[in-house]
């Protein structure tokens, strides 16, 4: 599935539509997942479609990674996403990789079908919820704040789409043996200087891509242009401190949960070879526990 797709496509999926097995077994993995709503959406995905669901959080180190992904494979699980810190690790425990996970050098998805596919949801996720923000990825200007996995998924994708060159803002220089690729086209500069705060102002996407979550902001709310669409690749419980503020100033917003459904869709059509409905992962996300 390519990272530069604007919609999920009809997957060949794990088995392919028809011969799912009557109760769909899906999880995710991650360490410390204090908070996630993935298997909310596995659920409502594959209710959907009329199958039956379990799905489980599984705390899970990546020293056991390993371990854990054959078990699930042994247990006939169809499938699972990964979090942080796995992403990276599991690109060296499938048995192929998509060219999304393999450019992005991380895997957030993984079909155990067929023998064991990682792919990378991503990247395709982002541009889906660009589209659904009526943001033009090709047209956009995007600035992302750190350099990590994600940061790369998302200025691949963003390049394969035909974007403009994204803007980089971290602490250290991203190395060219990084996965961005020599004709990718960043433009990377340092927190702080004057060139990080003029791609921020010139952003018409602002993408924190950091895992700061709590008081401390990635970039002061009156910083950021009034016309600029924020977004925050974290969720929690509640919203996080940065993204309430920025709404309180005004701001266009869209945090973590809401790029969680589209990159959940995408995984959904690699498991169950078929698209999944957009409407049913929109009402489960926003149920809120009790």
């Amino acid at each position: 599935m390519s990272a530069a797709s604007s919609r999920p496509p009809d997957a060949a999926g794990a088995g392919g539509a028809g011969s799912h097995p009557e109760r769909i077994k899906l999880a995710v993995l991650g360490d410390p997942l204090r908070y996630t709503r993935s298997p909310d959406l596995h659920r409502a995905g594959c209710a959907a479609l009329g199958l039956e669901c379990e799905s489980v959080a599984l705390r899970t180190p990546v020293d056991a990674l390993a371990t854990t992904l054959e078990r699930l494979a042994h247990e006939a699980y169809t499938g699972c996403n990964l979090t942080m810190p796995l992403k990276e690790p599991a690109l060296a425990l499938v048995g192929r990789a998509s060219p999304a996970a393999r450019r992005a050098r991380s895997v957030n998805t993984i079909a155990f079908a067929d023998g064991r596919l990682g792919d990378s949801t991503d990247g395709a996720g982002f541009l889906d919820l660009l589209a659904a923000e009526q943001r033009s990825a090709a047209t956009c200007s995007v600035t992302l704040l750190g350099a990590g996995g994600s940061a790369r998924s998302l200025a691949l994708a963003l390049a394969d789409a035909g974007g403009r060159p994204v803007d980089v803002i971290s602490r250290r220089e991203p190395e060219p043996g990084e996965a961005w690729g020599g004709a990718l086209g960043k433009r990377w500069s340092a927190w702080g200087t004057g060139a990080a705060t003029r791609a921020i102002a010139v952003a018409d996407v602002l993408v924190n891509c950091t895992p700061l979550a709590g008081d401390e902001f990635p970039v002061a709310v009156e910083h950021i242009p009034r016309a600029t669409l924020v977004v925050d690749l974290t969720y929690g419980e509640r919203v996080t401190p940065w993204v309430a503020a920025a709404r309180a100033s005004g701001l266009e917003v869209v945090d973590g949960l809401s790029l969680l459904v589209h990159q959940a869709r995408r995984s959904l059509a690699i498991w169950l070879g078929r698209d999944v409905p957009l409407e049913p992962l929109l009402v489960a996300a926003s149920r809120r526990e009790p």
